[in-house]
């Protein structure tokens, strides 16, 4: 089952109309298996006909159905299969203690293995998808059905035509939106258990521990705000103000050629043990890299400061799996200070037995999530929100595993490529002869960089002026030669 949020647009003219104020960043509906109805069912415009996403059974008999959060944007989507539990035994790839629960919670990027015993009556039943968060009743109430097919049944869909406030099946749920382990009535990710057994990222001190907060901040980041001519707080409209998402009040940014490639000094990057306490007021940004040595164990609690909205991110790790130790929501909001006293008086659990193996997680807002991974796998690592419009603006930051004599080395002769702002830009493929012949330019090209030297605005300014006369003569020769 692949689920995707569905919109009638381009997804980066969606991010430039959120970005400017005049769209939205919510999913209208979903698609099961890409396929699904646009509007919602019970409209009085009636929608036009589309068959539901079908899955077939025998009765009898159990089946293993591997369930793909696909989604880019904040839309946690609800499961559940009407009159049928679903047994959970796999996660990312990885195998758990199975869970029998009414309903799952997945997000963005993740994956669930489930059983399901096709023990009722010869029937049709809904599969129910139902959206959260910014799809939720205070937005656009998304959601999807598929069928669950029993061999015998009419080739009819099931009864009635399910609203958003009918796709929910009460009782346990796993995975539940912004819960940990303080609930009783639904099972958090930090409570499943592994099959997987004991290994070193489960030791009793990691070798490395790092906070890493995050929220949507009120600041006059260059890139939306201007002050005094645009600032954040000079925009009247609240709606019309842009917020900056960050880890550690830095947003990352891109390097102009690949780490992995380049493999720069570490002068040319950036953390919370180097930046000034002014990025917590200010804007700041930079690449922002975690430097860990090759095998250590590193331990990540991330802290989702809840301020600004009741929001939800999944996080995604590359190169690496991890194990997911401890998941609490404490309030509505909270900090890093107050994380740190609530784990000195003993009070932040974490398992260190069994806990599940997984590469995408959320946090719970107002919140922390912890998780462990051993750094066995050298090379430089993207962490980021699986939001797609949040980490296109800087709400990632990357780990460098090991030395750069500990990574592959780059193949001779491998493709690079460098910065998009083109230097030295345009080749000639032909030269002139005589005095009264002109160049023909047949491509241009930015040319590689393998530093990290940032380019000044005089050089900027140097190659945009050849660029302007380089692109005249060509028009020129056009127009001649026309």
């Amino acid at each position: 089952m692949i689920v995707t949020d569905w919109i009638h647009e381009l997804s980066v003219s969606m991010f430039v109309d959120h970005h400017h104020s005049i769209g939205d960043n919510k999913p209208p509906t979903l698609l099961i298996n890409g396929v699904g109805r646009f509007r919602v069912f019970n409209e009085t415009t009636e929608p036009k006909y589309m068959k539901a996403a079908t899955f077939n059974v025998d009765k009898g008999y159990k089946y293993r159905f591997r369930v793909i959060n696909a989604e880019f944007l904040n839309c946690p989507i609800e499961l559940s299969v009407d009159d049928h539990n679903i047994t959970v035994i796999a996660s990312d790839g990885y195998e758990l203690e199975p869970i029998t629960a009414t309903s799952l919670v997945t997000y963005a990027g993740e994956r669930y293995d489930f059983v399901l015993d096709a023990n009722q009556d010869v029937n049709n039943y809904w599969i129910r998808f139902r959206g959260l968060m910014d799809c939720d009743e205070r937005f656009t109430k998304a959601k999807q059905v598929a069928v669950l097919h029993y061999e015998g049944a009419p080739d009819v869909e099931p009864e009635g035509d399910p609203t958003w406030e009918e796709l929910h099946n009460e009782g346990l749920q796993l995975n539940a939106l912004n819960k940990g382990e303080e609930e009783n009535e639904t099972i958090s990710v930090a409570e499943m258990r592994s099959l997987q057994g004991y290994d070193d990222s489960l030791k009793e001190i990691a070798d490395y521990q790092f906070y890493v907060a995050y929220d949507f901040y009120a600041k006059n980041n260059s890139h939306f705000h201007r002050s005094p001519y645009y600032g954040y707080y000079q925009v009247p409209h609240k709606d019309n103000r842009l917020y900056t998402p960050q880890l550690n009040h830095i947003s990352m940014k891109m390097p102009a050629s690949p780490l992995l490639l380049d493999r720069p000094s570490p002068d040319n990057f950036c953390n919370m043990s180097s930046i000034s306490e002014d990025c917590k007021e200010g804007y700041c940004e930079c690449s922002h890299v975690l430097s860990v040595k090759k095998n250590a164990v590193v331990e990540i609690i991330i802290v989702d400061e809840g301020v600004t909205f009741d929001a939800n991110h999944p996080f995604h790790l590359h190169g690496h799996n991890f194990r997911v130790v401890g998941m609490r929501r404490l309030a509505n909001d909270t900090t890093i200070e107050e994380i740190k006293a609530f784990d000195e008086a003993g009070l932040l659990k974490r398992n260190l037995k069994n806990a599940p193996l997984k590469d995408t997680v959320t946090v719970p807002d107002g919140g922390y999530t912890v998780i462990r991974f051993k750094a066995d796998n050298p090379g430089y690592w993207l962490f980021h929100c699986h939001i797609e419009f949040h980490v296109e603006i800087g709400m990632a930051l990357v780990f460098k595993v090991g030395e750069h004599k500990d990574m592959v080395p780059v193949p001779p002769g491998f493709p690079q490529c460098g910065n998009y702002i083109p230097d030295h830009s345009m080749e000639a493929t032909e030269k002139p002869k005589t005095d009264s012949q002109y160049i023909s330019i047949n491509h241009w090209w930015p040319v590689v960089l393998m530093n990290n030297n940032s380019t000044s605005s005089s050089s900027c300014l140097d190659s945009m002026s050849a660029l302007v006369v380089l692109s005249f003569v060509w028009l020129l020769k056009l127009v001649i030669d026309t």
